[in-house]
């Protein structure tokens, strides 16, 4: 169907343009007049190949990109301008450029009479399934912008939550990439320079020495091969992440590592609870709200976990008795879980132990680095060493078979 860009005036005067698709301009410019809008200029756009388009899929959208547009659009709906109105300025105010065609074609729907949630779930990879359900719920319930603020809290808990943990691995990880570095610079370009030194007097090198020439010289003829493996077993990783059993295994393996376990699955606890929290208050039926966390606690023993819970919730048992009975759920969450359900507050309490989890998220990340440190140091140590033996051990030999 062909598309038609138009610029046309509200009753306020204000400029307004956007892309239509219709079968032709009379459509595009009755279909303005209806809702209100003058057609000052009406064209057919071009057919051709739109790469921008094709590689906008590409662009990353940001969790702050989505915290600030729920936030003015919040604003804007809480300050009764019409909703086409808001999303023309928010158009104009976005500088990410998936996300604003998103936005435009977000505008567009709505023009074409859809509903606000019924646009946003057109762009499934943008927009959650929570999102969704929380803009329904609110346009439902008549709350638009108190549930545009609580989505906007939920995104910037999460981006919160990432950098947060981003940073506590910033130290280890340079540390890391720091050793690797300096092993390989070692053992590629000092090292064999002292073999060759050393060769001329006919002594056989010490054992440190002779590993870290073999690891230089493997790596100055068969780089490639190392790039090219860690590549093929990158990509085959992600396959296989990408299956129901892969990312099972994967899961089960981070919610059992020794220090990042319990981090992981308080993150992932502080997320069931705030989300379901959010949804709960915004008047969504608890089947519906376990069913819509489930798929955005992020980890696929934990979305098991909850599906049957909610199996069981739909025969007619109570939330906490479940929780109680499952080892996933700490005790905190099913007590609280039973005071809420006790006292109708369960929203309410449910934000309280995202607010507990995230505290708790909050001291273990502060101290990773502490508690990495001896690992770090032991490693550390033991790279120094070899590199020291591998140095200084052909040193000693030669001032031994200089003074015979």
């Amino acid at each position: 169907m062909p598309r038609f860009r138009y610029k046309a005036r509200d009753k306020y005067g204000a400029a307004i343009v956007g892309l239509m698709e219709a079968d032709s301009q009379g459509i595009v410019a009755q279909h303005l007049a209806d809702i209100g809008y003058a057609p000052v200029s009406i064209k057919m756009e071009g057919l051709g190949y739109d790469i921008g388009k094709a590689l906008e899929r590409y662009y990353r959208i940001r969790p702050e990109d989505i915290v600030v547009f729920n936030y003015q659009l919040a604003t804007l709906v809480k300050a009764g301008i019409p909703i086409l109105q808001g999303f023309h300025a928010l158009v104009q105010q976005t500088t990410n450029r998936r996300l604003r065609r998103a936005i435009m074609e977000i505008y567009r729907q709505i023009e074409a009479g859809s509903s606000l949630s019924e646009a946003f779930a057109k762009h499934p990879a943008i927009f959650s399934e929570t999102y969704i359900s929380t803009i329904r719920a609110g346009e439902a319930g008549g709350f638009l912008d108190e549930a545009l603020e609580r989505l906007a809290s939920l995104a910037e808990h999460d981006a919160e939550t990432a950098a947060k943990v981003k940073a506590a691995l910033r130290y280890p990880t340079l540390v890391v990439a720091v050793m690797g570095l300096a092993l390989f610079i070692v053992g590629t370009f000092v090292i064999p320079r002292f073999a060759l030194l050393y060769s001329s007097f006919g002594a056989t090198l010490p054992l440190p020495t002779r590993i870290l020439i073999s690891f230089g010289k493997f790596m100055q003829r068969y780089w490639f091969l190392v790039v090219g493996l860690l590549a093929g077993l990158i990509a085959a990783s992600y396959q296989y992440l990408r299956t129901e059993g892969g990312r099972l295994r994967w899961d089960s393996l981070k919610l059992n590592l020794p220090i990042f376990g319990p981090i992981l699955l308080k993150i992932s606890l502080s997320r069931f609870a705030y989300i379901l929290g959010t949804l709960i208050h915004s008047g969504i039926p608890i089947l519906r709200s376990l069913e819509i966390v489930a798929q955005a606690v992020g980890n696929i023993i934990l979305l098991r976990a909850v599906e049957v819970i909610r199996d069981q919730v739909e025969k007619g048992r109570a939330l906490s008795e479940l929780m109680v009975a499952n080892p996933l759920f700490p005790p905190l969450l099913s007590h609280m879980v039973a005071i809420g359900e006790k006292t109708g507050d369960l929203d309410s309490m449910l934000q309280k132990v995202s607010e507990h989890y995230d505290m708790e998220t909050n001291y273990a990340i502060r101290n990773l680095s502490s508690t990495l440190e001896p690992f770090l140091i032991l490693a550390l140590g033991g790279i120094l060493i070899l590199l020291a033996l591998a140095i200084f051990l052909p040193l000693w030999n030669m001032a031994q078979l200089i003074r015979r």
